[in-house]
């Protein structure tokens, strides 16, 4: 056959009316008019699992290669996008009134004050001022008042909004300068007027022992109203000597030879030493400081609630580093009278030696039951940055078993 005739042929073949219904049905049944796609779970699911570990690996590595911000809910609005994971978080709850520090009493330390817990509107006094210089930007223009219950200026409270906070004393700003108040000015801030303002005084031993078995090692506690007024005559006339303090500090030998006289001025005439004063004659309370509001001192620490660490100059390198709480004592090392509440010191070592070794901590209790904390540093004879003279150091040392 031609192939002419071979294609004329084909185009005369034509499907019956049977063919072309199946020719239909085949078409419609392919189009997915009729049928869907199914879908697997079964192996979807794993897939999608893997994807997200792979996306969570890829988004840590980023963010431990310093590709990726985590912004902090402590942030200052505007400052989120600046904010790292490993930021200091900002100084807070502490502001400061003329040349006064205060730092916000926490709870543990309102219970020993023996403050009540709940902030009644009756035990609000008479308006003290208004926050203008705090590092806190929340606590700018808010309102301060006396709290009646601490019975001084040591506890105030802050308004913020509707309710009150209550804040502690914690130094005084000569203090963060390297210098600091007479004692006097400290007894003030507690209302501690002359002896009478003052219901005890006790002499408390940071021990081993005493920090385990969980309790204070109080060595000498003075009650009677001729022994306190005794302690308040010598403590009340005490000088601000920090430079003399930093001196005696990094002169000071482990053999107790200082190599400088000492001149002492406390009221009473007494010849030059050579030696520090002796032994003779301070709880366990605290934390952080400020540090410079350091601290902290934590506290400022700032102080009795927050931890707080505070450095001292003077070609002097020295540290004096804060405990932590129901560790060591509450008040900070050198805080002076701040009373902050940090733990104990530690040795300055280097030249310095043991001069702030076996440290005595003095609380001095208003009628209010609010104490002041200082401590006593034998070695060299002072107590804080204030130098005391042998008939104190005698004093002292009857006080303390």
């Amino acid at each position: 056959m031609k192939k002419e005739e071979f294609k004329s042929s084909l185009s005369k073949i034509e499907p019956d009316q049977a063919a072309e219904r199946r020719m239909l049905n085949n078409i419609l049944s392919h189009s997915g008019k009729e049928q869907k796609m199914k879908f697997n779970y079964r192996k979807a699911i794993p897939a999608l699992g893997l994807a997200i570990v792979i996306a969570g690996s890829i988004l840590a590595y980023d963010i431990m290669q310093g590709k990726d911000t985590v912004p902090s809910p402590d942030f200052l609005p505007g400052e989120a996008a600046d904010a790292r994971e490993d930021m200091a978080a900002p100084l807070v709850n502490q502001f400061q009134i003329e040349d006064k520090h205060y730092i916000l009493l926490f709870d543990d330390l309102r219970a020993e004050y023996g403050l009540p817990l709940r902030i009644d509107e009756s035990d609000i006094g008479s308006k003290i001022t208004t926050i203008t210089n705090s590092v806190d930007p929340s606590l700018i223009g808010s309102e301060v008042y006396r709290y009646e219950p601490a019975g001084s200026e040591a506890v105030v409270a802050v308004k913020k909004d509707d309710s009150y906070q209550l804040f502690k004393f914690f130094n005084f700003e000569s203090y963060n300068n390297n210098q600091d108040e007479d004692a006097v000015e400290y007894l003030k801030i507690y209302g501690i007027d002359s002896a009478e303002d003052i219901a005890k005084v006790q002499f408390i031993v940071y021990s081993e022992q005493s920090k385990i078995e969980g309790r204070l090692d109080v060595r000498g506690e003075l009650t009677s109203r001729d022994e306190i007024a005794e302690f308040y005559r010598y403590y009340s006339v005490l000088k601000n000597s920090s430079d003399k303090y930093f001196e005696r500090l990094f002169n000071y030998k482990p053999d107790g030879n200082q190599g400088i006289d000492i001149e002492v001025d406390a009221g009473v005439d007494i010849p030059d030493q050579t030696r520090p004063m002796p032994p003779d004659a301070v709880q366990d309370i605290v934390h952080p400081n400020p540090g410079s509001i350091d601290p902290a001192p934590d506290h400022i620490g700032y102080a009795e609630d927050m931890p707080l660490v505070n450095s001292v100059d003077a070609q002097n390198e020295t540290v004096e580093s804060r405990s932590t709480p129901n560790d060591e004592p509450k008040g900070m090392m050198d805080m002076g009278n701040a009373d902050p509440a940090m733990g104990a010191t530690s040795s300055s070592q280097g030249s310095t030696g043991n001069a702030l070794a076996d440290p005595v901590y003095i609380r001095i209790y208003n009628n209010s039951g609010i104490y002041l904390e200082t401590i006593y540093y034998k070695n060299i004879g002072f107590i804080s940055r204030h130098e005391i003279n042998k008939e104190f150091a005698d004093f002292l040392e009857g006080c303390i078993r």
